[in-house]
């Protein structure tokens, strides 16, 4: 049904110029291949061997994101306040997961980052933007602000509700641990016979599996940790989590680490540049996926977590969800595709190509799991 579709709001037929919007397109990033119109409805195909090079080329992930905001807007994230006896409890934790989450995308967008010490300082003379992560709601609490209230955004973190058996958060991770250890060694079959290099692996497996629990529901609604028979239950560990996440960007990371070898070893020729590669070669509907959807789609993703300049509606798992998405995608490519072929002058053109794709999927994934604070797996 093409790549794109365009459809009226009323029941009028589509009428234009076919042919001089698909000239026009020729200097598009995106250029246009093909145009049918169904009535109101019109379906348009972009030029894909041009879409892989320019999109590749234009390496969006590692551009700085200043022209999607407006570059001077400054912004002061807060975790909510709380007791020393809920300092360590499944909801702070929640909270703070958030707000660090959010704070590293500001930033990656190009916003102006103020730490809660600088607002009493006098001489800022721009205004500054509070978001305030809160468990509850308080207009009164504005108030303490003083002119700052104007500019504070109360972003609720919902509740998290654990059974008796759960003490805290150190409690969760470390159950987390021990579960992404089973996982890690039955599931992707982790064989690291260094003793330390193993614990340390599984203490960042679960604490990113921890991370990830409280992030993939929306920011506002309840999670239930609660064991079965103590209420309803929806836990996230049901999910493939954290491990799947680092698991497959692992994959990655192997990918080129033997391609190296390779090179090395066995005499394969270093990958050429972007605009020396046949990206024509690249016909499978997955790697159209990873390119159109998660590379060319990461900005529209980035704008839509940051509320798309709606500070109320930002909505973290929604980076989340985009990462699943990923690395759904990329499972399914790399067990259905051989991405390193033997060194012939045939294969080795679709070779190039599909390293250039997966390239540009890892630099992603990277920036993901940098802005998630996902510490990464190079080797599972």
């Amino acid at each position: 049904m093409g790549d794109l579709m365009i459809k009226s709001k009323t029941d009028t037929d589509i009428s234009f110029d076919v042919e001089a919007l698909q000239r026009t397109s020729t200097c598009w990033p995106l250029p246009i291949y093909r145009i049918s119109i169904a009535s109101n409805v019109v379906y348009i195909w972009f030029e894909r061997k041009i879409a892989f090079r320019n999109a590749i080329a234009a390496m969006e992930w590692k551009l700085p994101m200043t022209n999607r905001s407006n570059g001077s807007e400054r912004l002061c994230l807060d975790s909510p306040a709380i007791q020393a006896a809920t300092s360590n409890s499944m909801a702070h934790f929640r909270a703070n997961a958030l707000t660090k989450v959010m704070k590293n995308c500001f930033t990656y967008a190009g916003y102006i980052m103020v730490e809660k010490a600088q607002l009493e300082d006098t001489n800022m003379l721009a205004p500054v933007k509070k978001i305030a992560f809160v468990q509850r709601k308080n207009k009164v609490a504005n108030e303490q602000l003083g002119e700052m209230a104007e500019h504070v955004v109360e972003i609720l973190s919902g509740p998290v509700l654990i059974g008796s058996d759960l003490a805290d958060a150190d409690d969760y991770i470390k159950r987390r641990s021990n579960e992404m250890q089973l996982i890690a060694q039955h599931r992707y079959g982790v064989r690291i016979r260094d003793v330390n290099e193993l614990e340390r692996i599984v203490a960042s497996l679960g604490r990113s599996a921890a991370i990830v629990d409280v992030l993939q529901q929306k920011h506002s609604s309840t999670i239930d940790m609660r064991v079965a028979g103590q209420g309803t239950t929806r836990t996230p560990t049901a999910t493939k989590g954290a491990a799947f996440i680092l698991y497959n960007f692992a994959r990655l990371v192997s990918i080129f680490k033997k391609y190296r070898l390779m090179m090395e070893q066995e005499g394969y020729p270093r990958i050429p540049p972007v605009n020396e590669v046949d990206f024509g070669l690249l016909t499978d509907p997955e790697e159209w996926h990873l390119l159109y959807v998660y590379v060319i789609g990461f900005p529209y993703a980035m704008r839509r977590t940051l509320g798309d300049k709606d500070l109320e509606r930002i909505a973290p798992h929604h980076l989340l969800e985009f990462t699943f998405g990923l690395v759904s995608c990329l499972s399914k490519y790399y067990r259905s595709t051989r991405i390193l072929t033997d060194n012939r002058p045939k294969l080795l053109p679709v070779m190039f190509a599909r390293l250039h794709l997966l390239e540009a999927i890892y630099n992603v994934l990277q920036t993901l799991l940098n802005l998630l604070g996902l510490e990464p797996i190079d080797e599972m």
